[in-house]
C-alpha cells in the first residue's frame, strides 16, 4: 500500500533536519509512494532542501512561537508547502489543502489551522517576509558557509548562491571510442532531445530525460556525468595501458572514463555496496575494471609500493561545490565537520602517495569550494613530502589557485570541483 506523497516528503525532510543523510534514507522513502508520484517526491524533497535556509527564515517569522521538538515535522511541512507554492505547477489552492491534509496524515490533526493560517499569510505577505530575511537566508545558504564564502569569494558569492539553488544540469559524457560527440548529438536530435556542448566530450540536455530514453545508453555509448567531473580523465590523460589507481572511486564515473581513455584501472572504495555500482557501470560500458574494497588510508598496506603510473584521489569532502546535487548539505553540514574532512584528506594523500611510481602523477580532486580542503591540503603535503612536486594543470578549467584550479559552479555550467596535479620525480 502506498503512502501520501506530501506526508512522505515532509517526514523525509524532517529526518534530514534531524541529521540523516539524504542518500541513506531516500530510496526507502521513494519506494513507499506510487511510481507515478516519485518524480513529484524528488521535486518536493530536493527543491525544498535547496531553498531550506531561505524558507526556514520565513517560518521563523510565520510562527508566533517556536514549535515543540516533537512537532518539528510541521516546520518541514511548512517549508515544503512554500516551495510547492513558489516552484511547482500545482494550483495554489491544491498546494495549501494538500499541506493541511498532511497534518492528519502525520498524526497532528490539531495543526491544520496553524498550517493553513501560516500558508495564507505567506501568500498574502510574501514580499514583506522575504524582505525581512538576513543575508545568508536570502542567499539560501547556512550562516557559517555564507560567512566563509563571503571572505573567500566576495565577487562570486551571488553566482555561488544562485547555482546552489538551481536544479543541476543533466550532462552526458560521450564514449568517443564508440561514437563521436557530433554523431551522438545527431542521435539525440533524432530522438527529439535538445542538447548543447559541454567540454570536449560532453553534452548537456536542455531538459533531463530518463536514462532509458537516451539512445545507446545500454550499449555503452554514453554516461551521465557532470562536466566538471569529466575533467579528471582529461587532466590525467592516461596513455594506453597505463596503470591508474582511482581512490574513493564509487560510483565509478571517473574510473570508467579513465578506462575509456585506455588506462588499466584499479578502483578502490571503502563502501562495498557502492563498489557494486562501479562494476555495473563498467559492465554496461564493456570495460574491465578491477575493484578493491578498502579504506583508502590503508591501501599502502594492501598494494605494492610504487606500483601505479598515475593516481586519482577524489577525496571525501564537504560537498560544498555540489550543493545543488546534495542539498541536504545545507541542512546537516556544520563548520566543525570541515576539520574532520581535512584530517581524512591528509591521511589519504599520505597513504596513496606511497603507491605512485617515480615519474608518475597524482591528481588530487574534491567537490569542495573551501580553501581548507583544497590548496591548504596540497600545500601542507608539499611541505611535508620532499618527493612531491606541484605541476601546472595541462589545461585551464577554472580559476587558478596557488597549487591548482577551482571550477566555480554556475547555474548552467559544471559543479564546483577543485583539481591539483602532483608529480613524483624520478631519482
Amino acid at each position: 500500500m502506498t503512502e501520501p506523497v506530501r506526508a512522505v516528503a515532509a517526514s523525509l525532510l524532517d529526518d534530514v533536519a534531524k541529521g540523516s543523510s539524504l542518500n541513506k534514507i531516500y530510496d526507502r522513502a521513494e519506494r513507499s509512494v506510487a511510481d507515478s508520484e516519485q518524480p513529484f517526491l524528488r521535486e518536493l524533497v530536493y527543491g525544498s532542501l535547496r531553498l531550506w535556509p531561505l524558507y526556514k527564515g520565513v517560518t521563523r517569522q510565520l510562527l508566533e512561537r517556536p514549535l515543540k521538538t516533537k512537532d518539528a515535522v510541521l516546520e518541514a511541512l511548512l517549508i515544503m508547502a512554500m516551495y510547492e507554492l513558489d516552484e511547482c505547477a500545482t494550483p495554489d489552492y491544491a498546494s495549501v489543502s494538500g499541506a493541511v491534509d498532511c497534518c492528519e496524515q502525520l498524526g497532528r490533526p490539531w495543526a491544520n489551522r496553524l498550517i493553513n493560517g501560516c500558508l495564507r499569510r505567506y501568500q498574502r505577505d510574501k514580499a514583506t517576509l522575504l524582505k525581512s530575511l538576513g543575508d545568508s537566508e536570502r542567499a539560501a545558504l547556512p550562516g557559517w558557509l555564507h560567512k566563509l564564502l563571503s571572505k573567500s569569494y566576495p565577487e562570486q558569492l551571488d553566482q555561488l548562491a544562485d547555482a546552489s539553488r538551481q536544479r543541476p544540469p543533466f550532462t552526458l559524457r560521450i564514449n568517443t571510442e564508440r561514437i563521436s560527440v557530433n554523431d551522438y548529438r545527431a542521435l539525440l536530435t533524432k530522438a527529439g532531445i535538445d542538447s548543447r556542448a559541454a567540454g570536449t566530450s560532453g553534452l548537456t540536455l536542455v531538459q533531463p530525460v530518463p536514462v532509458a530514453q537516451l539512445p545507446g545508453f545500454q550499449d555503452g555509448f554514453v554516461s551521465v556525468q557532470d562536466a566538471s567531473a569529466q575533467l579528471a580523465g582529461l587532466l590525467l590523460s592516461p596513455e594506453q595501458g597505463m596503470t591508474v589507481l582511482d581512490v574513493c572511486a564509487a560510483p565509478g564515473g571517473k574510473a570508467c572514463h579513465l578506462a575509456e581513455l585506455g588506462a588499466t584501472v584499479i578502483a578502490a572504495d571503502i563502501s562495498e555496496d557502492r563498489l557494486v555500482k562501479v562494476t555495473e557501470n563498467a559492465s554496461r560500458l564493456n570495460l574491465s575494471i578491477t575493484s578493491i574494497h578498502s579504506d583508502g588510508r590503508s591501501l599502502h598496506e594492501l598494494l605494492a609500493p610504487a606500483s601505479f603510473d598515475a593516481i586519482l584521489l577524489d577525496a571525501p569532502c564537504s560537498a560544498t561545490g555540489v550543493l545543488r546535487r546534495n542539498p541536504d548539505v545545507k541542512v546537516i553540514r556544520r563548520k566543525s565537520d570541515i576539520d574532520q574532512f581535512t584530517a581524512l584528506q591528509n591521511e589519504l594523500l599520505q597513504s596513496v602517495w606511497k603507491l605512485l611510481k617515480p615519474g608518475g602523477q597524482l591528481l588530487y580532486a574534491t567537490c569542495s569550494i573551501l580553501l581548507q580542503e583544497n590548496d591548504a591540503i596540497v600545500g601542507r603535503f608539499l611541505e611535508s613530502e620532499e618527493t612531491a612536486h606541484s605541476m601546472i594543470l595541462p589545461k585551464t578549467i577554472g580559476e587558478a589557485t596557488t597549487y591548482g584550479q577551482q571550477v566555480i559552479p554556475s547555474a548552467l555550467g559544471g559543479d564546483g570541483l577543485y583539481y591539483a596535479l602532483l608529480e613524483k620525480p624520478t631519482p
